[in-house]
């Protein structure tokens, strides 16, 4: 009797898990689109060594990675250079649970820091580099609220979408017809 009731258990919580996971993905992407904002779409494990080696961070670095999905940039940055500040901002329930548990298993909770928030809420005037993996729609917004937070010569990587208002200083192709913009953020705070 008790093995029944051990696995009827064990298939409610996997069918609570599924409905969950269900819930938060397909309620997450009808908001995203109904908003423009960006679905969790990872960034392929190929171009993780070309952003962290163009992120050009050094131990006095800070950054932020906007809409970090499950952590991977911050956690290949930190592999260049394990000195510099992490942090990243994540609306979604479901890549954040895995970036927690990503950076539980690696051992870096200490070191980088997911917060689950809007990121149009954070504070980035302390960023010397942030990254970007986007919409158009978000893109927008975002180049005025860096025109009113970050600092100047902030270095702003975006991968495939570019700041409607701004000159990229380098664009470089990576594969799978890519496009990885670097801005060295010139706008002065207001």
């Amino acid at each position: 009797m008790i093995t029944f009731y051990v696995i009827f258990g064990a298939i409610l919580l996997f069918i609570a898990i599924w409905v969950v996971f269900l819930y938060s993905f397909t309620g997450g992407l009808v908001e995203t689109f109904l908003h423009g904002e960006a679905p969790f779409v990872p960034t392929k494990s190929a171009h993780l060594p070309e952003i962290a080696k163009r992120m050009s961070l050094d131990e006095k670095s800070i950054l932020y990675d906007l809409g970090c999905g499950d952590a991977r940039i911050l956690v290949a940055c930190y592999r260049c250079q394990p000195k510099a500040r992490y942090i990243g901002y994540e609306k979604d329930i479901v890549p954040y649970l895995w970036a927690k548990f990503r950076l539980w298993r690696m051992g870096l909770l200490k070191e980088i820091k997911v917060y689950r928030k809007d990121f149009f809420e954070a504070d980035l005037s302390d960023a010397t580099h942030v990254f970007l993996y986007l919409s158009t729609k978000q893109m927008e917004s975002l180049e005025k609220k860096f025109g009113n937070e970050i600092k100047k010569n902030t270095r702003v990587l975006s991968l495939c979408f570019k700041l409607p208002n701004a000159v990229p200083s380098k664009s470089i192709s990576l594969k799978e017809k890519k496009e990885l913009y670097i801005y060295e953020y010139s706008c002065q705070k207001a």
